[in-house]
């Protein structure tokens, strides 16, 4: 079969057509994934050792719409020997969300032997409520403590 001239027209124009209104659909979906509207939580990969290894201070990136609250807590477990692993948690309640990210301070004691310098596992975990509702974030990441 032969194309012909007024065949190739009449597909370029409906392709045109189909990419005028793909385009910018696509484009209000990517700024509604980036409206104000969302909670976010990331736990920051450095932590701060106190107490002779009693607590470590666990920074946690909140980001939430303002005019809500948030709640947080984190649980850290570190193996310190070979034969030893340790854990604790620390939580923070009823705090406001301003809108931006707020650098949250956790501080996280011991339920065992102390934590020491070095690798640990967090894992984070935030309420937050409001105009948005109820959305439950969760995270984690490897952690390393360090003296402060």
């Amino acid at each position: 079969m032969k194309l012909k001239k007024s065949h190739l027209g009449a597909g370029a124009l409906a392709l045109g057509a189909v990419l005028a209104f793909a385009v910018p659909a696509g484009a209000a979906v990517n700024l509604q994934s980036e409206s104000s509207g969302t909670a976010a939580i990331k736990i920051v990969k450095q932590a701060n050792l106190k107490a002779n290894g009693a607590a470590t201070i666990v920074t946690v990136n909140v980001t939430c719409p303002i005019g809500n609250w948030f709640q947080l807590s984190v649980n850290v477990t570190q193996t310190v020997t070979p034969t030893t692993t340790t854990n604790g948690s620390g939580y923070v309640n009823d705090q406001p969300c301003t809108g931006g990210t707020q650098k949250v301070k956790v501080p996280v004691t011991s339920n065992g032997a102390p934590f020491t310098s070095g690798v640990a596992y967090a894992i984070g975990r935030a309420s937050v409520s409001g105009s948005i509702g109820y959305v439950n974030l969760n995270t984690g990441r490897e952690i390393v403590n360090v003296q402060s």
